[in-house]
């Protein structure tokens, strides 16, 4: 889902709308954003295959049930901290009624996944998830070989490296590259006030 320059600057977070059980568009948003985000931890979790759909399905309905009664406070990480927990929860208790070597498979799996690593879980694939977001939104605004070069350079690869397979001089690289950092640390702030801050 893309949002229209508006919603980005919006000084009411997706979070706290979607706390509001009568905001249906709230809430198809946070599902639209979330989703994603939701399979990718299940996957680092190593939740069974087979069982992603249902797992992300159980989760999201969970979310949309509590989410208006979850206290939320200033600190913006909380909000992914109890996200994480409902996350290994809902794999947990899942585990717990499959048929006895799924189960066994699989809660080994997710109770290797500690309280302090499921944050760190959490906190690596929403930093990769709001990349993705980012950049998706960066290719509609640059076209040619800008966001190649920003693609390139967030792979690791030099300048060098850069100009040589793009055919552009280093200066090109580097103003291209700059160009497209300047305005991606920009959306980035936006999404993430977007879809983590709330007063």
């Amino acid at each position: 889902m893309k949002l229209s320059n508006e919603q980005w600057q919006t000084r009411q977070t997706l979070i706290l709308r979607a706390r509001d059980t009568s905001d249906q568009q709230a809430w198809e948003e946070f599902h639209d954003y979330y989703e994603g985000f939701i399979r990718m931890v299940l996957m680092q979790l190593q939740a069974p295959i087979d069982d992603l759909e249902d797992l992300r399905q159980a989760i999201l309905m969970k979310l949309w049930k509590s989410l208006s009664t979850m206290e939320l406070g200033r600190d913006h990480a909380r909000f992914r901290t109890w996200l994480g927990t409902v996350i290994r929860n809902t794999v947990y208790t899942h585990c717990s009624q499959n048929a006895s070597r799924k189960r066994r498979e699989t809660n080994v799996a997710v109770a290797e996944v500690v309280a302090p690593d499921i944050e760190d879980v959490i906190e690596s694939e929403w930093r990769k998830h709001i990349i993705a977001l980012v950049i998706e939104r960066l290719n509609a605004s640059f076209s040619g070989k800008a966001m190649k070069v920003f693609t390139m350079t967030l792979d690791g690869r030099s300048v060098d490296d850069i100009a040589s397979d793009l055919e552009l001089t280093k200066d090109s690289v580097y103003v291209l590259r700059n160009r497209v950092q300047s305005r991606f640390r920009k959306e980035a702030r936006q999404l993430r006030s977007y879809l983590e801050f709330y007063e």
